[in-house]
């Protein structure tokens, strides 16, 4: 098994998040609900949530944070593998894309909670938890959207 780091499993976040806002410009661009493309503007900010936990290190921190070796490879998280049987109509409602968008922020917190599992040291640990807490803020921001039924 080769040596994953944390540097890794975050870039597997970050092309996640990226692949998460194809996804949302694709919904966008093929719903015709109003209410669901407001949605996907502001899902679509979800690209700012790892650098926003991030900017709180240090270049050199950041760095070591990165370089820490994880005990064992995480195979399940493969962020091209999330998107596979997701399917986008044009009468998507937005209590479906909601539901959607809340599996796949689940996803990233699953992540986290693996990573958290590990022998990671005070800094990263640290790191993960606020990426951790935001995500899980998000869902239930997520959530109380879908009960409001304002979209």
């Amino acid at each position: 098994m080769a040596n994953l780091t944390v540097g890794d499993v975050l870039d597997r976040a970050r092309a996640f998040e990226a692949r998460l806002e194809e996804f949302y410009a694709t919904v966008r661009d093929t719903a015709q609900s109003d209410g669901v493309r407001l949605l996907t503007h502001y899902l679509s900010r979800h690209r700012d949530h790892l650098p926003m936990a991030l900017q709180a290190l240090s270049p050199a921190r950041r760095r070591h944070v990165r370089a820490v070796t994880l005990k064992y490879d995480d195979t399940e998280f493969r962020p091209e593998r999330a998107f596979d049987t997701l399917t986008v109509s044009a009468d998507l409602k937005s209590a479906d894309f909601l539901d959607m968008a809340i599996g796949l922020v689940e996803r990233l917190i699953s992540l986290y909670r693996w990573l958290l599992s590990q022998p990671l040291g005070s800094e990263a640990s640290v790191l993960v938890q606020s990426l951790l807490k935001i995500e899980e803020t998000h869902v239930v921001e997520l959530k109380k959207t879908k009960a409001m039924d304002y979209f």
